[in-house]
């Protein structure tokens, strides 16, 4: 299919696509990875409808015929940057592939209040605070972020921009991560600093949850070859606003 006629929302652009399908889009803050419900008024990564059981959107390309397109892996509504889709049913089971074998690496960016002791390391611990596993009855489970400082502020107080990778992929893996070692995301509206995520929006005028998706990498198979992919979305100007 025409890359260039996937049925994207506003906020969604394309960032990297191949030959075997498989496409990087760059979503942006407030954008769903797919339809709840029906009824969302929120808009998805594509104007199409949504199979739950296949993971995947539907539509009729412009001659009438009926398209695909496979969601790969997910982003909170809130967090911006790479998300992947596959157009094709076997570079979609490649990639899947991929992730349980882990040769997929994303990179994310977040902004957080405080900073941590050591400039580099890794948070090997259950997910404490995870309301979505008490509200789901879901089992606690061991999760691993490694984590860098990539800046530091002068303010009072101190926040800092980090670079994380999920090594696990647990639901909200990296802001439960960052708000049971005392470094909650700004913006964030679920594990986050509530009183100071309100004097950052009446100081600044700046309203989201400072995580981003910078980057994905992926090696797969594909018929019989190995192959590299590798996406890549710019910090939003605003990390840079509330670093100053």
């Amino acid at each position: 299919m025409n890359i260039l006629k996937l049925p994207l929302n506003q906020s969604v652009s394309i960032l990297n696509h191949n030959k075997h399908g498989l496409v990087a889009l760059e979503k942006g803050v407030g954008v769903l990875s797919h339809p709840n419900r029906e009824k969302d008024k929120k808009p998805a990564l594509l104007d199409a409808k949504y199979d739950f059981n296949e993971e995947s959107y539907s539509w009729k390309d412009e001659h009438g015929k009926d398209v695909k397109a496979w969601l790969l892996n997910r982003l909170d509504s809130p967090t911006s940057g790479v998300i992947l889709l596959a157009l094709n049913e076997t570079i979609r089971d490649a990639i899947r592939v991929a992730f349980e074998k882990h040769t997929i690496k994303k990179i994310y960016y977040a902004i957080v209040k405080g900073c941590p002791r050591n400039t580099s390391g890794q948070w090997n611990q259950k997910l404490k605070s995870s309301s979505y596993a008490s509200k789901h009855k879901a089992p606690t489970k061991l999760a691993k972020t490694l984590y860098k400082v990539e800046s530091k502020s002068s303010k009072n107080p101190q926040l800092s921009c980090l670079k994380l990778e999920p090594v696990t992929g647990r639901t909200h893996q990296l802001r439960i991560h960052c708000s049971d070692n005392r470094l909650p995301i700004i913006g964030d509206q679920t594990y986050g600093d509530f009183k100071f995520n309100r004097q950052i929006k009446q100081s600044l005028e700046i309203d989201r949850l400072f995580l981003h998706s910078e980057s994905t990498s992926v090696s797969y198979k594909y018929n019989g070859r190995q192959h590299e992919f590798k996406a890549k979305s710019a910090l939003p100007k605003s990390f840079n606003a509330l670093m100053k």
